[in-house]
């Protein structure tokens, strides 16, 4: 039975219940043999940290007011230069130079996933929705470790992603551009969701996301839905006009409002409520 849904989701703390990104980084300090504080030579994971918050600080004070959704997926789309500057200072340290797959795989164990993920795949299977998780994490392997460590094989689970670059070898050359997929941001995403409507025609989007990096997407879904109540996409979307309701609210019968989206606090909302609810 196929369905006319596809789910796409993002990863870090839509999926996972905190930011992943960290222990990516943790797993190249462990192969450099040491902690993320002194790893022969490569600058501690802090300096990176700094160098990305002061370079996104002087861009939103230099773009000025962002008081519509069109300003505000500007600003989203031109902080592109911001990660992209972020990447090439990794690279430049060569913080990923020599790093293996089984690196990863450890550092995927200590991966939380929110409670009741597990069970909107399994509906989504009975279903015939089709699933997919876009993120603008640095590594596929990671991901994809994190889902088989918890749920064993999720080959029906598709994950677009950045990689990390390895060598014949398998070993990390220092650069991150393992990947047919470059995410940077929320632009990035939509873009890649766009192309997967248009391999899947008559299909209908549902996106789950947590942060401002998924405003594009959400909005471009068919069905919008963010998960948790972070502060500063709640914010975001109350400063540019966009209504955010309750998923108890949602009618998949009518038209989607382009300006409103649904909100849950947990996976087992999404299947309460609306398209994957039990009749």
């Amino acid at each position: 039975m196929a369905s006319r849904y596809i789910l796409v989701m993002d990863w870090d703390e839509t999926i996972t219940s905190a930011d992943t990104v960290h222990l990516v980084a943790e797993a190249a300090y462990q192969d450099h043999g040491t902690c993320s504080t002194s790893p022969r030579g490569v600058p501690p994971w802090s300096d990176f940290t700094k160098a990305y918050i002061a370079d996104y600080l002087a861009y939103q004070s230099s773009f000025g007011p962002r008081t519509s959704i069109e300003k505000e997926l500007e600003f989203l789309t031109a902080s592109a230069t911001i990660e992209q500057a972020s990447v090439l200072r990794i690279e430049k340290a060569g913080l990923f130079k020599s790093i293996t797959a089984k690196h990863l795989q450890e550092q995927a164990a200590k991966v939380e996933i929110r409670p009741g993920f597990i069970n909107v795949i399994r509906r989504c299977r009975t279903l015939g929705v089709m699933l997919g998780i876009v993120s603008v994490n640095w590594s596929q392997v990671f991901i994809r470790s994190a889902l088989e460590q918890k749920y064993g094989a999720c080959d029906d689970v598709p994950v677009y992603c950045n990689e990390i670059e390895f060598d014949k070898e398998g070993k990390g050359t220092g650069m991150m551009s393992g990947s047919e997929y470059v995410l940077r941001t929320g632009a990035d995403k939509a873009k890649l969701v766009k192309q997967l409507l248009a391999r899947n025609s008559g299909k209908k989007i549902i996106y789950v996301g947590d942060s401002t990096g998924d405003l594009h997407p959400l909005l471009d879904a068919d069905i919008g839905v963010i998960m948790g109540e972070k502060k500063s996409l709640r914010e975001t979307c109350e400063r540019v006009g966009i209504t955010v309701k309750d998923i108890s609210l949602l009618d998949v019968a009518s038209p989607t409002d382009g300006r409103a989206l649904y909100c849950i606090r947990e996976w087992k909302e999404l299947l309460l409520h609306g398209p994957f609810a039990h009749k």
